[in-house]
């Protein structure tokens, strides 16, 4: 009777962990000293100094050694095990044995797994242990370990098989290791280049938006970076085994395909050579453009970043290929290169796709956001609006308009000075559940109007006044800081105050109206409530119903900026900024004083009446105001018809 042969061959399991099983091995030592010993050393401290503190996210824990295991070990691993792949003698060693060639891919992948997997669950038995014999179960669920290891498996096993189809691609291993984490990276790194580059050429692009929210979803390094403060989604999850199976299942079918003579080449697959040529010289070209636009800022400048980052990436990419630097006669090649990038150029700044002028039909809106900041919808815990979003007819208008006006007057926008800016955040989403995002900084005087009639509409606060997401049952103390003057607050604690003063500032954030913005905020409203959650509310002169609430439960005395707590005053019409002479403020001033240019007021109901009035930006007046015991210098605008008439009459001499 024939004997059957084992589909196992012990001898390649042995080969394998005879090169790589010293990494298990450091990395089953690194996983015990940054979780199980780590808890046992903060449950048995008996110091009161040092209460245990143990999070429920187990990433939390010696979070720099475990974030560094996890991103290193996988990709080392695979570098030893499929280094035979790169030198010629041991490649034509393996490839000589009576197996097939999925057999010895099964093998030496299979061995990278169990010397990833086996650290990783015995960890996760000492942990369960400790849960099960010691105080853990006080401070943790049993659900946050197997998280913890679920999580860690899943991304060790992404990284190792990702590096193992680099190792297909490429014949050298240090190639390996570098293109490992740059293609890891590569896409939310080409993303952040091409925000910026359409930052310059897109009016209106969002970029600041694409950085802070968009680009965790471009790269598994960014989201592994991010486990302690934020846990894979079950969509992560999917997205991160599919992308496993599919690193997996490409790196055996370019393994079947891939030729032993090739060792020591830097890209082995012809048809990859140009795709990695191309990709390292548009690469640089961004690279190029952004660097050059960042020094001299200058669209000369930037053009030439441009031309130049394309000229060096291309031949640093032929380089790599032909592994010399007589690469100069391919001069075809980046030709045709330089001739698509000017074409794409073209298309961007002409605005070919029709980008910068697309408003959508209001009747496709099937819900807006609109505010200075795209900070709102980002995943804050404080944030008490639970949706950012009006659906309201009205406001879509009115936001609709405001976009039409902005367009209107998009060439006047190059030519505003920054500190007449104001920015307008808008999102749509649309009803075949598509989304427009725009971003634009707008002179204030040209889309007030409009800006004015979608301010003052209640939807439009409701989704950006964070005091009007406030329940002033949930109100724990209630505290009012003086903004000019350090140490000046009142604190509120008795629940039928907060209340009362919850209701009085929601009431005045209704009537607020657009010019009341403008108003230079005196004071901050700050709200603990009882799950550790914080609100703020600005509060200036215009919060008459509020202030005299104050005044009536006799707080407001201890608030108010008096004379007292000001060292001067000084009002004049001329920009200390602006003035050429290269003097430092406090010089500049002693010469508007010497000069007669500037009023000081000495009066403490003039100086009163003065604060109330001030705005943020640059007005027909300068006010100037140094406080008692601080260094700086504040500036502030002044209208001349809130200005006290003896004001406009020194001026207008």
């Amino acid at each position: 009777m024939p004997s059957k042969t084992s589909w196992i061959n012990k001898e390649v399991i042995t080969l394998s962990l005879r090169n790589a099983g010293w990494v298990g091995i450091v990395y089953f030592i690194g996983l015990l000293f940054s979780l199980p010993v780590a808890i046992i050393g903060r449950l048995s401290n008996d110091e009161p100094s040092y209460p245990v503190t143990i999070s429920d996210n187990l990433f939390t824990i010696q979070y720099p050694i475990q974030i560094g295991l996890m991103l290193f070990i996988p990709i080392i691993l695979s570098l030893f095990l499929f280094r035979y792949l790169h030198v010629k003698q041991a490649g034509d060693f393996i490839h000589s044995l009576p197996l097939h060639r999925r057999k010895l891919f099964s093998h030496f992948t299979g061995t990278g797994f169990g010397l990833l997997i086996i650290p990783i669950l015995f960890n996760t038995g000492i942990l369960l242990s400790l849960y099960s014999l010691t105080d853990l179960n006080q401070y943790i669920e049993v659900n946050d370990i197997f998280i913890w290891c679920g999580t860690t498996l899943l991304v060790n096993l992404l990284l190792f098989t990702f590096s193992t189809l680099v190792a297909m691609i490429t014949g050298l291993t240090a190639v390996q290791g570098a293109l490992s984490y740059i293609l890891l990276l590569l896409p939310a790194g080409m993303f952040v280049l091409i925000c910026y580059s359409l930052r310059n050429f897109l009016f209106g692009f969002p970029e600041d938006y694409f950085f802070n929210i968009q680009i965790g979803e471009y790269s598994p390094l960014i989201k592994a970076v991010f486990l302690n403060s934020d846990l894979l989604s079950r969509k992560d999850v999917l997205l991160f085994t599919l992308m496993t199976l599919v690193f997996y299942g490409l790196s055996y079918l370019l393994y079947r395909s891939r030729k032993v003579e090739v060792a020591s080449q830097a890209i082995v697959h012809p048809i990859l050579r140009p795709l990695f040529k191309y990709g390292v010289a548009f690469c640089f070209t961004l690279l190029g453009g952004m660097y050059f636009d960042g020094v001299y800022h200058s669209q000369g400048w930037t053009f030439f970043g441009y031309f130049f980052g394309s000229l060096v990436g291309y031949y640093i990419g032929q380089m790599i290929l032909e592994k010399h630097w007589r690469v100069f006669r391919h001069w075809r090649g980046y030709a045709g290169f330089f001739l698509c990038m000017v074409l794409l150029g073209v298309v961007i700044q002409f605005d070919l796709l029709n980008y910068e002028k697309r408003v959508p039909d209001a009747a496709d809106v099937e819900s807006v956001h609109v505010s200075d900041t795209y900070y709102s919808l980002t995943d804050n815990p404080e944030n008490l609006i639970q949706n950012s979003f009006t659906n309201d007819p009205k406001t879509i208008r009115a936001a609709l308009n405001l976009h039409e006006e902005i367009l209107n007057h998009q060439i006047h926008y190059k030519t505003t000075m920054p500190d007449k800016r104001i920015q307008i955040f808008l999102y749509y989403k649309l009803e075949n559940g598509r989304k427009i995002v725009r971003n634009y900084w707008v002179n204030a005087e040209d889309v007030e109007p409009y800006y004015a009639a979608l301010y003052n509409m209640k939807s439009y606060k409701e989704i950006n006044e964070q005091i009007l997401g406030v329940d002033p049952s949930e109100v724990n103390r209630l505290t009012i800081y003086n903004e000019m003057v350090p140490n000046q607050s009142i604190t509120l604690s008795n629940p039928d105050e907060i209340h009362e003063a919850i209701g009085i500032l929601k009431e005045e954030t209704y009537d607020e109206s657009f010019e009341d913005r403008r108003r230079v905020n005196l004071y901050n409203v700050e709200l603990l409530l009882s799950d550790d959650r914080w609100a703020h509310a600005d509060m200036n002169p215009q919060n008459k119903k509020f202030i005299s609430w104050l005044k009536k439960k006799g707080y407001f005395e201890e608030l108010k900026v008096t004379e007292a707590d000001m060292e001067w005053m000084l009002v004049t019409d001329q920009n200390p900024y602006d003035d050429g002479s290269g003097l430092n403020m406090e010089q500049t001033i002693a010469t508007f004083k010497e000069e007669s240019n500037g009023i000081e007021v000495k009066d403490a109901e003039v100086a009163e009446s003065i604060m109330n009035q001030v705005v943020y930006d640059s007005s027909t007046y300068t006010v100037l105001i140094k406080f008692q015991n601080e260094g700086r210098i504040e500036t502030y605008g002044l209208s001349k018809e809130e200005a006290p008439s003896f004001i406009k009459e020194k001026f207008e001499e």
